[in-house]
């Protein structure tokens, strides 16, 4: 299923690992080449100057322009070998978790929250995580949109479809996807970058409001430095230009408080800018043409000049008031220029022109950079599925149903069927059968499913239904909770939300594991029969054959399905397949002794 991307990643590897060689060996040249021409700078001119003066500064200036030339090519080198380098990393990485390491990927842990209605017990975040297997990112913003992708299920069956054909064309574009990955990760962002500069563009314009600093900053420098020429040519004396030097000092510290609060939101995010600038330039220049990302490119345009012109100059003046960070340059500039005044109030100009912008065009970053990884997840697993959604019919149906975190040569699957809403379908088996697997198996391809991505079958039908399940419950020494209780508050929390009239898909795995086997019976039952009059669905795992007996009452609601294991002497066999009908099977003395906790 995955050789094609393999090789894809295999060919692209060894074709930049060509390319960074080739930059290497002449970044090796041009290393030789600015220390000739520098050397040259200095002796040749020194050669000349007992002949001509003239001769000697008109080599020293063509070997200094020879000299800024070699080195510009140098830094253009550098960064395309910085890029060619990430793009190797990006192949390899791939290389890697098609072979089932994801060690170089995020984990998503941040996102983890033991209360959601099913992130926890599907594992979505942490390690070896459905959040891991899938997060491509090269943003912060980009990796909670795709979180939120995953915890909170799409409605709508035309933004799912949306969503699939965004997809499919992204997975069609792996060069761009790279492209993209690769740009992003030059450059630095953290989590609060965009919370500050949402902030600064809601903040009001303290500085440009008040008229007589807009004409301090532009009078004040110009005197300065009149002054300080003629001071130079003798006609005013040095003192005047020292007065005027101190006294742009003495209004910087006045305003400094208000210029560091600016300076926080906006002159740190440097690095931010210059990565938003980049890939801003990647959409506009990218070819969409599925609905949902035409509409993102689209919802760029503003003006005559594109969105990246724009973040670059924001970048720009956010690096200009950076220089306030050399004590050395921030004396001389503000003295003379009153630099921070004048670069705070570019930025409010900036702000006043943008500030309705800014917002949208971080959030199509943000858009874009999610759904490349779900592109690049499909492209790397072709043999999966795009769902089917539907308002009527079966609640699931699937064929050949798998776990896409389960590596293909192991994976078992299934085919499975909820014929209609208030089915619940009761799932019994031996220990390691294979239950839990199963029941975060269709956890998982629900939520892929309502996120717009593909899902580990052969074929996926489904109603959207919000997913709540209760598989791994903690119990709370800071809030004084136990297992039991900290399972109950579950429970009512799920039926509080069936009884508001929520379409629930209902996940639960041993109902009621915190109390004695004759509660748990009792307590089970009960429950399953409220769910039941509630018209709830769902699947339930247990090892409580009593509960199967329920389908008896209730024929037309409970279907009594099963992993069966065979135990011949001292061995067992697992064949991880769901057929109808109920266990009769268990290993749990064998399985104590063959780990030694039994003899005989």
């Amino acid at each position: 299923m995955r050789d094609p991307a393999l090789g894809h990643y295999r060919k692209k590897y060894a074709e930049y690992s060509g390319l960074l060689r080739n930059i290497r060996r002449i970044q090796r040249n041009y290393v030789f080449a600015r220390l000739t021409s520098f050397l040259l700078m200095i002796f040749v001119p020194l050669a000349f100057t007992g002949y001509s003066g003239i001769l000697a500064a008109v080599s020293f200036f063509l070997l200094l322009v020879v000299f800024l030339i070699l080195v510009k090519k140098s830094v253009a080198l550098d960064k395309r070998a910085s890029y060619l380098g990430r793009l190797l990393e990006i192949n390899l990485n791939e290389i890697e978790a098609l072979r089932g390491n994801l060690t170089s990927f995020e984990e998503g842990n941040e996102f983890v929250d033991p209360d959601h209605p099913y992130s926890f017990d599907m594992d979505i975040f942490g390690s070896g995580s459905l959040f891991q297997f899938i997060n491509r990112c090269c943003t912060w913003h980009g990796k909670e949109k795709l979180a939120a992708m995953m915890l909170t299920p799409e409605t709508s069956i035309k933004e799912i479809y949306r969503r699939q054909e965004t997809c499919g064309e992204l997975a069609g574009s792996i060069d761009l996807c790279q492209e993209y990955i690769a740009t992003g990760s030059m450059f630095r962002d953290q989590q609060t970058d965009r919370t500050y500069l949402l902030s600064y563009i809601d903040s009001p314009s303290r500085f440009s409001k008040n008229r007589w600093l807009i004409v301090l900053s532009k009078v004040l420098p110009v005197i300065t430095i009149v002054i300080l020429v003629l001071a130079f040519s003798g006609v005013l004396p040095f003192s005047l230009f020292l007065f005027m030097f101190l006294l742009q000092l003495g209004i910087t510290g006045i305003l400094i408080k208000n210029i560091n609060e600016v300076h926080n939101m906006v002159g740190r995010r440097l690095e931010a800018l210059k990565k938003y600038g980049k890939l801003l330039l990647i959409i506009e220049n990218a070819g969409f043409v599925s609905p949902l990302l035409k509409s993102l490119k689209d919802g760029l345009e503003s003006d005559n000049l594109k969105p990246s012109h724009h973040i670059r100059n924001l970048a720009n003046i956010s690096s200009a008031l950076d220089n306030r960070l050399n004590m050395i340059a921030s004396i001389l500039l503000n003295g003379m220029l009153l630099w921070d005044l004048n670069c705070v109030l570019m930025l409010e100009c900036w702000n006043r022109r943008h500030r309705r912008n800014l917002p949208l065009w971080l959030e199509t970053i943000a858009t874009l950079d999610a759904f490349i990884s779900f592109g690049i997840y499909r492209y790397n697993n072709p043999g999966f599925v795009f769902p089917v959604p539907r308002k009527e019919g079966g609640v699931i149906q699937a064929k050949n149903l798998g776990h896409p975190l389960i590596p293909a040569k192991a994976r078992v699957p299934n085919d499975f069927e909820i014929d209609h809403r208030g089915r619940f379908i009761i799932i019994t088996g031996a220990n390691m059968a294979g239950k839990s697997t199963f029941l975060r198996t269709a956890g998982v391809a629900m939520i892929l499913a309502m996120a717009g991505a593909p899902v580990c079958a052969d074929e996926f039908r489904f109603q959207i239904m919000e997913l709540y399940s209760s598989m791994r419950t903690n119990d709370s020494l800071t809030k004084h909770e136990s297992y039991f209780y900290a399972e109950l508050k579950r429970l009512k929390h799920l039926t509080d939300r069936i009884a508001q009239g929520k379409q629930v898909l209902v996940v639960l795995d041993e109902i009621l594991k915190g109390t004695n086997s004759d509660d748990k019976q009792k307590g089970s039952a009960a429950l399953l029969e409220r769910l039941i009059g509630m018209g709830a669905t769902g699947i339930i795992a247990t090892h409580d054959l009593s509960l199967t007996l329920m389908e008896q009452k209730f024929p037309s609601r409970i279907r009594n399905q099963c992993f069966e294991v065979e135990i011949e002497g001292e061995k067992i066999y697992f064949d991880y397949k769901l057929r109808d009908g109920v266990t009769r099977k268990m290993n749990a003395l064998l399985l104590m002794k063959q780990m030694g906790l039994l003899t005989g």
